[in-house]
């Protein structure tokens, strides 16, 4: 019963239950209008969405087009700027600063040439935005940033009202320094007509060491000569043996006190020549302690008559290398009146190869390391005994060593001079195609004012027992006997920059760099510095020992008469006291085009054929001068990132 009144109760019509059922049935009425209304507005909402997110994309697509535009331009603009630097070394000072400056210049033309606003090419003004940089293998990169404020048009309607600032980066890098030959004798170690010859830090450039004194323009502050020691990839075949021992001459800067006459013994060959077996003489320059000895052998004049060739001959016997000088105030040039132990210069040497890590990175890696000694009492206790004797720290030594040893210094991975590299070298870098291996040394002086003279040597020790270790008279024993002392194919050569101290007041071929047939056409720019001795004499020739002379040859410096590459300089060898010689000597390898020889042409360098070569100078230069020779190629750039 109840469910029954239930039922009718809710059958029961009501005016708002009409309405609502109309509703339902479709029947027209305003709440379809107000439907219709709604849809409008959202569609209109919709196109406003989508009219905006298009324009966003516009946007960041027109944004990512600017991008791609300008990281073109400042791969360009570094590729292009690298070519500036050739010459560009750690420390440079002043010198550097020019080369940047010349590396931006042509870096912003490059980007104007490629359509970008001056914006961008003022952006190279900030420091952080520019960045020079040598590593330890001697490879020159450079680094620049463009930043590009790019206006956009959309997105200004979301509230993005300032440009959007694009940076794009990239680094070019080369390898210009060049290898330079540090001796006419790398491969039997003899020492003759010139050795190494480098300053203490408390004395002025103007003796002849531009880098190392630290008030120097070029390297202010500690400066470290470096040295890479080439060793072939079938060096063991050659050398029947995997050990390598490094050599240095006098690795310290003390004299011995001795005024002579000194008694000396001739070569063979010059007894063979008719002179006396021994004879005697003094010191060509001064017999003063505080300068170096060097007495003549009378040698000489067997290679000045035509009678034996300079290879062949000994024109001196060494009795001191090293000159004392300084004032004891640092940065000053001048010398004391007699011998002063306490101005010696202190020279460190560095013995360390790259290692290949398995992540891909090079990392430096210490094998030894020597400190010359001074003879001063305090700063070491001079018992090494050194002086004019060839040395292998850390090793053993040849069999007339009078000394009770020479101890490498604590550290290093090895802690000697002698290198096993079949153990001591792990992961060691080799040369892409060729197979070279190198071990790397820095020589840096320390402390002092005086000048050191040294030479260096690389090779296998099986020459021990029986080659003497003294200076003279290794010399004399392997002009006597030739194949007694080989480096079996190493060859050491310096990054770019050789320190020399001539011993030879005569015309000599000086071999400078190896130069390879791919280089034809290219340019290899040498500069000298302080070439100022009174011996010293114009011109400098340069020439190719693959070329005969008369086919080509280069002269500069010649009195009265322009140098070849057209270029004006401040200073002529023998006069450029203090001085670089400036522009660098520019050296046009021959055969670059021969589709544009000239046979009409005697001096037209694109007839000449390249196949390789090593690039020589004939300079005559003075006694006792020191001197610096800077090279460099220019090399093929290639983007690093």
């Amino acid at each position: 019963m109840n469910s029954k009144r239930y039922l009718r109760f809710t059958h029961l019509q009501t005016p708002g239950n009409d309405r609502l059922a109309a509703a339902k049935s479709g029947s027209p009425g305003r709440a379809t209008h107000r439907e219709a209304g709604q849809s409008i507005v959202l569609i209109a909402l919709a196109l406003v969405g989508i009219i905006g997110f298009m324009g966003i994309a516009l946007d960041v697509g027109f944004v990512f087009a600017r991008g791609s535009q300008l990281q073109a331009a400042i791969d360009s603009a570094a590729l292009a700027g690298i070519n500036e630097l050739s010459g560009w070394s750690p420390g440079g000072g002043t010198g550097n600063q020019i080369l940047e400056g010349n590396a931006r210049t042509k870096s912003a033309q490059f980007l104007n040439a490629n359509g970008m606003p001056l914006s961008v090419t003022l952006s190279l003004n900030e420091t952080q935005n520019l960045r020079v940089e040598q590593s330890g293998l001697g490879v020159t990169s450079y680094a620049i940033t463009g930043t590009w404020p790019v206006e956009t048009f959309f997105l200004k309607v979301i509230g993005f009202n300032e440009p959007i600032n694009l940076s794009r980066s990239a680094t070019a890098a080369v390898f210009a320094l060049a290898n330079v030959y540090t001796s006419r004798h790398i491969e039997n170690g003899i020492v003759n007509t010139s050795s190494q010859g480098i300053f203490g830090p408390d004395i002025c450039t103007s003796y002849g060491d531009a880098y190392s004194p630290l008030n120097s323009p070029w390297a202010p502050g500690f400066y470290s000569y470096k040295y890479r020691i080439m060793v072939p990839p079938d060096y063991e075949q050659r050398a029947g043996t995997s050990i390598l021992r490094v050599e240095i001459l006098d690795p310290d800067s003390i004299n011995v006190n001795a005024s002579g006459p000194f008694s000396f013994t001739r070569t063979q060959a010059a007894q063979n020549s008719g002179l006396p077996a021994t004879g005697s003489g003094t010191c060509q320059n001064t017999n003063n302690r505080k300068n170096p000895c060097l007495v003549g052998t009378g040698e000489l004049a067997l290679y000045q008559n035509g009678t034996l060739p300079l290879a062949s001959i000994n024109p001196y016997w060494f009795i001191r290398m090293d000159e004392n000088r300084g004032t004891g105030t640092s940065g000053q040039c001048g010398e004391p009146g007699s011998y002063t132990a306490s101005r010696n210069t202190q020279t460190l040497y560095e013995l360390y190869y790259w290692q290949q890590q398995p992540g891909g990175a090079v990392t430096k890696t210490n094998l030894a390391s020597y400190t010359g000694q001074v003879g001063d009492g305090s700063r070491d206790n001079g018992n090494h005994m050194t002086d004019m004797q060839w040395v292998t720290p850390g090793a053993e030594q040849s069999s007339d060593y009078p000394g009770p040893g020479v101890p490498a210094n604590a550290g290093g991975t090895v802690g000697s001079f002698e290198i096993d590299l079949s153990g001591h070298v792990p992961g060691i870098v080799v040369e892409a195609g060729s197979g070279i291996r190198y071990l790397n040394l820095d020589v840096t002086t320390i402390s002092g004012a005086s000048e050191n003279g040294f030479e260096l040597w690389a090779g296998p020790p099986s020459y021990i027992g029986s080659v003497p270790g003294q200076v003279n008279e290794r010399n004399r024993y392997v002009l006597n006997n030739p194949a007694s002392h080989s480096s079996r194919g190493v060859a050491i050569f310096a990054s770019g920059i050789l320190p020399l101290n001539s011993n030879f007041p005569f015309a000599i071929d000086i071999p400078l760099v190896y130069v390879g047939p791919e280089m034809a056409g290219q340019d290899i720019n040498v500069s000298l510095f302080d070439s100022d001795q009174g011996d010293t004499q114009p011109p400098i020739y340069f020439f190719f020992d693959s070329i005969a002379r008369e086919d080509w040859e280069l002269r500069f410096g010649q009195p009265g008469q322009p140098d070849p590459d057209g270029q004006t300089r401040n200073c002529i060898p023998g006069n450029c006291n203090n001085l670089w010689v400036t522009p660098s000597y520019k050296i046009t390898i021959p055969g670059g085009s021969p589709e544009n020889c000239n046979p009409g042409d005697p001096n037209d360098p694109d007839c000449v054929p390249f196949y390789g070569g090593r690039l020589t100078a004939r300079v005559t230069a003075g006694y006792q001068d020191t001197y610096v020779w800077r090279i460099t190629v220019n090399g093929l750039p290639y983007l690093e990132r």
